[in-house]
């Protein structure tokens, strides 16, 4: 429910309406009494009972927006007060409402305050990234009756903030992961228990030779070549990376080992094909993977697919010939080059 203040002519009205800030004035009483009423009735963890989708729409429509300011309505791009409040729910637009359920937990941990950056949208759409503060007034600390947040407007910075932290995770020459934007990854695919997992290991065969006959442009070619490879075979949610000189590796979250050894012998096909475009002596690559399953860390997984590919790379090496014939284990793959 929304209920606005009548307008004052006090001095504090007016350092509230005329802050150069965006000022959100809300009552919260009627939350807390539904929130101590589930505890009474046997609610424990807040975070766990929040995740229902019928106690969280619940808990927002008790949120009273009290009084915003001008600064408000200028942030969110709205004519009038009337607007905005149209808009609350396109503003606040998270089906999971992440921001909202961390302010409520550590308001119900005991905390007074919450600070946190998340992402709103204005009246017409556009995403905007925020800096929130909220803070319960004196007096208020018990029953909640006076919540005021404050939200800035930070999206200039948090875009350069991407931009750095897509450089400092990028390969510079193959525009793949490198080897931080890939531990990233990891970190991700376990916090988030995305199960199965998967990842292929690959490794680019007699790269030396081509820096050393061709040179090393040559060599750089080769690297963007199989690096544009993997980028068109593995799209999102696929996170290809380069993890050094001629080393590659595929994350393939949510996925099994069946459609990962498929788009293994998918990149061994491409490898095949002719490609009409200049540059160094056809492609060769070793490839190895495997399927985590969440019983262990991601890297066991990782190291298994690693030796896999190893073994691929002998039997490639033992065989001599540019070509000798390949052969395919269930998770070691190896392909030699064409002939000239």
């Amino acid at each position: 429910m929304i209920q606005t203040a009548p307008p004052g002519g006090d001095l504090e009205a007016q350092l509230f309406d005329l802050a150069p800030t965006s000022l959100w004035l809300q009552d919260l009483g009627a939350l807390k009494a539904h929130l101590d009423a589930a505890r009474e009735a046997g609610m424990t963890d807040l975070r766990g009972w929040l995740r229902d989708p019928g106690h969280l729409l619940a808990c927002q429509r008790l949120i009273r927006i009290l009084r915003v300011n001008r600064h408000t309505l200028a942030t969110y791009e709205a004519r009038d007060e009337a607007e905005l409040f149209a808009h609350i729910p396109a503003i606040f637009n998270d089906p999971e409402a992440v921001a909202l359920v961390e302010v409520l937990c550590r308001l119900w941990a005991g905390a007074t305050q919450a600070r946190l950056v998340t992402q709103n949208r204005t009246v017409g759409g556009r995403v905007i990234d925020v800096s929130y503060a909220g803070q319960l007034l004196p007096g208020h600390e018990a029953g909640w009756g006076r919540f005021l947040i404050s939200i800035e407007d930070i999206t200039p910075r948090e875009e350069q903030r991407r931009r750095e932290e897509a450089l400092r995770l990028t390969d510079h020459l193959t525009g793949l992961l490198n080897r931080a934007g890939l531990d990233a990854e990891i970190a991700r695919i376990e916090r988030d228990r995305i199960v199965p997992a998967s990842v292929i290991v690959a490794d680019l065969n007699r790269l030396k030779a081509i820096n050393d006959l061709q040179g090393h442009e040559a060599g750089d070619a080769a690297i963007r070549r199989f690096a544009d490879l993997l980028a068109q075979h593995a799209p999102p949610p696929a996170r290809p990376a380069r993890t050094g000189g001629d080393e590659f590796v595929v994350l393939l979250p949510g996925t099994g080992p069946e459609a990962a050894a498929a788009l293994v012998r998918r990149i061994l096909a491409a490898i095949d094909a002719p490609v009409d475009v200049p540059g160094p002596s056809p492609l060769s690559a070793a490839l190895g993977f495997e399927t985590w399953t969440g019983a262990e860390p991601i890297r066991d997984a990782l190291a298994r697919a690693d030796a896999r590919m190893y073994a691929a790379k002998r039997r490639h090496h033992a065989a001599g010939a540019p070509d000798a014939p390949w052969t395919a284990p269930e998770t070691a793959f190896a392909r030699p080059p064409r002939p000239h």
